[in-house]
């Protein structure tokens, strides 16, 4: 069927506004807007009519006259009921009310939908956005049975358009772009004939930095009770936590009041033992800023903030603003890190610098460069799989302090287990520094001095 005979069809069916009558055939061309490309075709019908009226032709006559009527009195189209009047015949309005039967007007009353929303996010800072559309079932299911009655097949979807259409009119008003892939703030319309309300999605702002933990004792992050899983109870003094505080909560208070943030996750490049500092230059770590009312942070100052109100325990460096991605990539990443830990070792049993020095060579022979073979650590072995680990031990370098004492420095692969690297945990390490000294080694002190990321 020819697109101006669908367009009678339409009509004859029921009256639909420009905008929907547009919709009805939007994938058919592109550069224009469905409320032009709608009155296109009414204009087109129009002048087809006209022309063919005045062809002198009886026959096309009548069926010009028929089609000028139906955009008349059905379609409410201005040109039309012109062309009738200067051509003497008259026409009956159907129904003195012009309501679309696919959109009920909303898209002629999109200008009443600006101030719920604005009221909505207002106090909320964002640079660009995007509209979406939860659309209630009758008016999706409406269109649909349409567009199957009369075989639509080229429409576009009432959501898509309505996003459209909104997303122009509040990108004028606020001056500020719309964006489709990583927008800072998606407002979700809740749309029904007589109904709206209006949903914020945030996205997450997010912030690296490395920290320095300069005190054994605390975890990286927050460490629910073991007994209530956070819930608050006798073991864990009502607090939830196996542990006071953490490297996450020293940091994210100011960062959380700042964006004005209702949470925050913690991600870091990997993370140390609550008995190991952190030093050198420090962890790689993200902050994750949920629902973050303000997004333009002065980075400076928050670290100056941060250091100084943690003092000796926790300092943070090298603040920018990140995303979703580098969380992705730093998580990734961790395991081909390089790290450089200092250990502090004593041993059970007494040897002179010679024996030591022998036992260095020894160790730095069959383990510097090469590949050791970790199964999951007892320790951890409730809360990890149960897998065995390659990983690489690219340099080692031992001094003798005392006859069972002795220091090390040990750069390997990120996630190397380094205490059971030298405690062997009863076989599970191989090789190991136990293993090739012949004897119990146990790891006193143990700090990460370095971390290539």
């Amino acid at each position: 069927m020819h697109i101006l005979e669908k367009v009678q069809q339409i009509y004859k069916e029921r009256y639909i506004c420009l905008y929907c009558l547009g919709r009805c055939f939007s994938l058919l061309s592109t550069q224009t807007t469905n409320k032009e490309r709608g009155e296109a075709l009414l204009l087109t019908q129009v002048m087809e009519s006209h022309k063919n009226y005045l062809s002198g032709d009886e026959t096309a006559r009548e069926d010009a006259l028929k089609t000028l009527k139906i955009l008349a009195e059905c379609a409410y189209f201005v040109p039309a009921q012109k062309v009738l009047e200067k051509e003497g015949y008259e026409y009956n309005i159907r129904t003195p009310e012009k309501k679309c039967y696919l959109c009920n007007n909303i898209f002629q009353e999109l200008n009443s939908y600006i101030n719920p929303i604005l009221e909505e996010i207002k106090g909320i800072e964002f640079h660009n956005f995007l509209v979406g559309t939860s659309l209630n079932p009758e008016i999706g299911n409406k269109e649909d049975r349409f567009k199957a009655k009369l075989n639509l097949f080229e429409a576009e979807s009432f959501k898509s358009h309505f996003n459209r259409e909104l997303g122009k009119l509040l990108s004028s008003i606020l001056e500020k772009p719309t964006e489709f892939t990583y927008p800072h703030l998606t407002i979700i319309c809740s749309l029904g004939y007589e109904s709206f309300s209006v949903n914020l999605l945030i996205r997450s702002l997010f912030i690296y930095g490395r920290y320095r933990k300069l005190i054994r004792g605390i975890p990286q992050t927050r460490w629910p009770c073991s007994k209530c899983d956070g819930a608050g109870c006798e073991y864990c003094n009502y607090t939830g936590k196996m542990y006071q505080t953490s490297v996450e909560e020293l940091i994210s208070l100011p960062f959380l009041k700042a964006a004005r943030a209702d949470s925050s996750k913690f991600h870091g490049a990997g993370r140390e033992d609550i008995d190991v500092r952190m030093l050198g230059s420090g962890r790689p770590f993200i902050l994750e800023l949920i629902n973050s009312k303000i997004r333009t942070l002065d980075l400076p100052r928050l670290k100056e903030e941060v250091n100084t109100l943690n003092k000796g325990k926790v300092e943070i460096n090298d603040l920018a603003h990140s995303n979703k991605d580098k969380v992705i990539n730093i998580k990734q990443d961790a395991k081909n890190t390089t790290k450089t830990y200092k250990a502090l070792i004593e041993a059970n049993k007494e040897i002179d610098k010679i024996d030591f020095d022998e036992k260095l060579r020894q160790l730095k022979k069959i383990i510097e460069g090469e590949i050791i073979h970790q199964k999951t650590p007892q320790r951890v072995a409730h809360r990890r799989a149960n897998k065995v680990r390659n990983k690489k031990i690219y340099k080692i370098e031992g001094s003798y302090i005392e006859p069972n004492l002795f220091e090390f420095i040990i750069q390997t692969q990120g996630g190397t287990y380094i205490k059971e690297l030298i405690t062997s945990d009863d076989g599970r390490t191989t090789p190991s520094f136990s293993e090739i000294f012949g004897f119990t080694l146990n790891c006193k002190t143990l700090d990460v001095i370095a971390i290539d990321y």
